[in-house]
């Protein structure tokens, strides 16, 4: 870290610049007549230029002229240990610095700005620092510039389960929300948020003056007393779109540790939705318990009709027993999940509601209706969040919310939807090179709950779903979704072997090859098997390296296309070591899966657990 000229407060031009470990990320600050100013490189080449840094409290702009009053600077090597992830360990590594500012006239307010480095990209907040002058304050707008260096092509969505559209900045519709994937030339940028908006409100990105993006809340102000930090705001660069991907955590890295002593409690694993009767929920417990997978779900209804206020989440219908569900289940070892939306949340006790649910032997539940729009919205949503730990609940959270790293502090939440899944239609909403550009620009945010089917007639590649369980990381894997158990009953699918051997939580991740919108290869590791997913857009042949692998020989099952029907797969072994590649050849819109295995074959027969 360098700093220039901070020994004397002043208003002129002031430059400070935070290089990340390996060098390649920097994130530069400048006081420009008092106004504060910051700018991202990477190897070298500008991403942003010159960004303005500002809030508005109450109505009154709290962005300069300011003085500079001191500077603190912090680093940190180190690693941590996800409760569920998809790599084993994620590094922790970054350099800081704290300018401590306050204005050169008026009230003289104090305001900090934190600018940090790492690796895999760089953030900066707001805090507002403990004062008499702003004891209590209302941010009416956070006013965090992106000054692009040209009009590049951004992919951009403006609701949670919205389609993309690749489009230039100025032509991009007025907002856009996070994570916003951006083609800089030879490099790709993501624009994120991180850290606990407990107390906030989640932002969005409006369209400014030319090539440049400004933070916005989604609505309605944020009402805080001092000292109050903002979430951070993140800008990740990378060569290549599938090492943002990789570099997920980086959001993790931004937020709290564990709240939790003990997270024993918190199991992952594959979930399978049932039909809303007793009957259809132990013909799946059968299935699960015999093929891998941990939990079975009940859906919207399984209380009342979903959108009434009047369903109580304590009632239960006619048709389901759910005493014996639970009973049935326990004995399998298979957990239940349950439906809950917000109607039902807010207007009922919801301590009473989780704890009854932890006294029944639920052991999850999946939030409905979750809106992220305002701080209202998010002290809600954490409320729940924490009401569902206290009663060892684990978390799916559906519709309108994308993680910001939250599942570092509290990993019960496995994963959130906030995207545009198999529920839609691929022939309509969601083609395949949609679900291609969702599986980079979405999955930067983290876990990302796709729900896949294999039978239902929606299908139209049964290979590329298959590879959906590893392109689309998801520590609570819904599979299956519009399936149920009789349509597999005196059927044989050998394919179906790739999912039930396939975890949900990993050891190591990469996105082997990829391009947004045309192709995909990712492969994730457990122990000592790998699991490859590939999904195409339009027809291509890929060579698929395996210098993931260690030494030795391993047995590659491959689970490939039938050219005659893309309803069939074909399934076939191979020697392989780490000097060879596979060849996976797909028809528009399909896919191709592999799971490796140490030699001999007969290991290829333990179960791997999450």
């Amino acid at each position: 870290m360098t700093a220039w000229g901070v020994a004397m407060p002043t208003v002129s031009a002031v430059d400070l610049a935070v290089h990340s470990p390996s060098g390649r990320h920097t994130i530069g600050f400048t006081l420009r007549e008092g106004v504060p100013h910051y700018r991202v490189s990477y190897d070298e080449t500008v991403i942003l230029a010159d960004s303005q840094l500002s809030l508005d409290i109450a109505g009154d702009s709290f962005g300069g002229p300011f003085v500079i009053e001191g500077t603190r600077t912090d680093s940190r090597r180190s690693s941590w240990t996800p409760v569920a992830g998809s790599k084993a360990s994620y590094p922790d590594a970054y350099n800081e610095t704290v300018v401590e500012l306050r204005e050169a006239t008026g009230k003289q307010r104090r305001l900090d700005l934190t600018f940090r480095a790492y690796d895999e990209g760089v953030a900066f907040r707001y805090t507002i620092a403990e004062q008499a002058e702003i004891a209590d304050f209302v941010i009416q707008s956070d006013n965090s510039e992106f000054q692009f260096t040209d009009d590049h092509f951004v992919y951009w969505d403006d609701y949670p389960q919205a389609r993309y559209s690749k489009v230039r900045i100025s032509t991009m519709g007025d907002h856009a929300i996070r994570p916003l994937l951006v083609e800089c030339g030879s490099h790709f940028v993501a624009l994120a948020e991180a850290g606990s908006l407990e107390n906030y409100a989640p932002m969005m990105l409006n369209r400014s003056r030319d090539n440049c993006l400004v933070t916005r809340f989604r609505r309605g102000n944020v009402a805080g007393t001092s000292p109050q930090s903002t979430p951070w705001r993140v800008v990740m660069v990378a060569d290549a779109p599938g090492t943002l991907v990789e570099n997920h955590y980086l959001l993790q890295n931004l937020s709290p540790p564990c709240e939790f002593d003990d997270t024993s409690w918190i199991q992952p694993g594959k979930v399978w939705r049932s039909s809303l009767t007793t009957r259809g929920a132990k013909a799946i417990i059968d299935y699960a318990a015999a093929n891998n997978y941990q939990y079975v779900h009940y859906d919207a209804g399984w209380y009342g009709p979903e959108r009434d206020a009047k369903s109580d989440p304590l009632t239960v219908i006619d048709d389901i027993d759910m005493k014996e569900v639970i009973r049935y289940a326990d004995e399998h070892e298979i957990g239940l999940i349950c439906y809950i939306n917000k109607i039902a949340m807010s207007r009922y006790d919801l301590d009473k509601t989780f704890r009854t649910y932890q006294q029944w032997g639920i052991r999850g539940v999946k939030m409905g209706f979750v809106d992220w729009q305002s701080q209202s919205d998010m002290e809600f949503l954490f409320s729940a969040i924490k009401k569902a730990a206290e009663h060892r609940l684990v978390v799916d959270i559906h519709d309108n919310f994308r993680l910001t790293g939250i599942e570092r502090t509290y990993p019960h939440v496995l994963t959130v939807e906030g995207i545009l899944g198999n529920e839609e239609l691929p022939q309509k909403g969601n083609p395949p090179e949609n679900v291609l550009t969702t599986s980079f620009a979405r999955m930067i945010a983290g876990a990302g709950d796709f729900t896949p089917c294999f039978l239902n007639g929606r299908v139209v590649s049964r290979s590329f779903q298959l590879a959906l369980g590893v392109v689309f990381y998801s520590p609570l894997q819904y599979l299956h979704w519009y399936d149920q158990a009789d349509q597999y009953a005196g059927k044989s699918f050998p394919e179906l072997e790739f999912w039930q051997q396939m975890p949900t939580t990993w050891d190591d991740s990469k996105v082997v090859h990829g391009s947004i919108g045309d192709y995909m290869t990712v492969a994730r590791k457990k122990g000592d098997s790998w699991f490859v997913g590939t999904i195409v857009n339009g027809a291509r042949s890929l060579e698929i390296p395996l210098n993931f692998l260690g030494r030795g020989s391993y047995t590659a099952k491959i689970y490939a296309e039938d050219p005659d029907s893309k309803k069939r797969v074909i399934v076939e072994s191979r020697s392989v070591t780490s000097d060879d590649s596979l060849t996976a050849t797909m028809s528009s819109g399909s896919g191709h899966a592999i799971w490796i295995s140490p030699a001999p074959s007969s290991s290829a027969g333990t179960k791997l657990r999450n």
